[in-house]
């Protein structure tokens, strides 16, 4: 169901896209290195930014992109789309021979003259900051006055939030609220009937309360365990 989203934004299907999903469900996995780096395979001079709350983690998810991209197994399959430029290959920022880029900031660095063509957001907030009023907020402001503005198109840029939920007025509550066209896609660990989320490209595919999300990994014990 990801996949087919983050594969709906690359074709241009849709443009906004907010992902809710619980932690350790491979979100980060998804969204900002297994689909950029088939992003670049379709269009390898495509321009990204993506961060997250701190930089370490969006420094640890960029050398994931530039290790697989770099890997005898990628390099036999999609090698001769593009090369990775020598002058420009860093963990936080590399570029390709197609004017392609990657910049790996966060919440508290900075995107300022920075521009991209996919906008991407992984868990701008930490968990412990939950209850913080003033965390709440400086994620906000941050998107506000400087994230939601490094789109170098505003009518082909490709916005996408993955987060879990903290507080019903973090990021994907306050975008919501405002209903600026964002396609919300919401996958709870355990389904709930009266609060199922449909978007343009599907649905929920679960139909039974309290069926799991993923319960090879996380079970009925595992759940349980955690609530």
């Amino acid at each position: 169901m990801v996949c087919e989203h983050l594969e709906a934004c690359t074709s241009g299907e849709l443009l906004k896209l907010i992902i809710n999903i619980p932690p350790r469900c491979m979100k980060s996995l998804l969204t900002s290195v297994f689909w950029f780096s088939w992003s670049w395979i379709k269009d390898p001079s495509s321009r990204w930014l993506c961060s997250s709350y701190a930089q370490s983690l969006s420094t640890r998810d960029s050398k994931k992109c530039r290790d697989l991209i770099t890997s005898p197994w990628y390099q036999r399959r999609w090698g001769d789309r593009f090369c990775l430029a020598g002058d420009q290959n860093q963990k936080t920022r590399f570029e390709n021979d197609k004017h392609g880029f990657r910049v790996a900031t966060s919440v508290d660095g900075t995107a300022t003259g920075e521009g991209g063509s996919h906008l991407v957001v992984d868990d701008p907030l930490k968990a412990s900051d939950a209850r913080s009023r003033t965390a709440i907020q400086s994620v906000i402001d941050w998107w506000d006055g400087t994230m939601s503005t490094r789109g170098n198109d505003p009518k082909r840029t490709r916005v996408v939030i993955v987060m879990q939920r903290l507080h019903e007025k973090d990021l994907t509550g306050h975008l919501l609220s405002k209903e600026l066209g964002f396609e919300h896609l919401c996958l709870p660990g355990e389904y709930e009937s009266s609060r199922s989320f449909a978007t343009s490209i599907g649905t929920d595919w679960r139909t039974t309360d309290g069926e799991l999300l993923w319960p090879e990994r996380f079970g009925i014990k595992e759940i349980e365990s955690l609530k």
